[in-house]
């Protein structure tokens, strides 16, 4: 199997900040596959999602966390983008979080996802 991301790829790390929300997206490719970790405040491991190019995706969640669709979405998008199997790690706890806020933390996850991938599409072996 052919490494897809070629060898000089090392794992990324974005952040992205909006008041007190602030959240971590780390990439580390694995051979022709993604594995992406998603956290935020109180990082922890609450969900995790793997999906395939086809769209076939797993999730699992933890009881009484909410990251699940989010997981989820981000593995779809990493996997059909790059046409690879993606795994994601998501953690993201906020005490006494705003309905204002949980909006901030899935906009500050989609820009840190567009970035990821824009940053995947500029390598020279356009990996995406």
């Amino acid at each position: 199997m052919s490494d897809k991301f070629g060898a000089f790829l090392p794992m990324q790390e974005l952040h992205k900040q909006d008041g007190r929300i602030n959240l971590c997206l780390k990439l580390l490719p694995v051979g022709r596959d993604l594995l992406v970790l998603l956290a935020g405040g109180n990082a922890h491991v609450g969900a995790t999602a793997l999906a395939t190019p086809d769209g076939v995706t797993q999730t699992n969640e933890l009881a009484m966390h909410r990251e699940g669709p989010l997981a989820s979405r981000t593995a779809r998008r990493f996997a059909a983008t790059c046409d690879c199997t993606a795994s994601v790690i998501c953690g993201i706890h906020f005490p006494d979080i705003s309905r204002e806020e949980i909006s901030t933390v899935e906009r500050l996850a989609e820009e840190l996802v567009n970035e990821s991938l824009d940053f995947l599409n500029s390598r020279s072996n356009r990996p995406c």
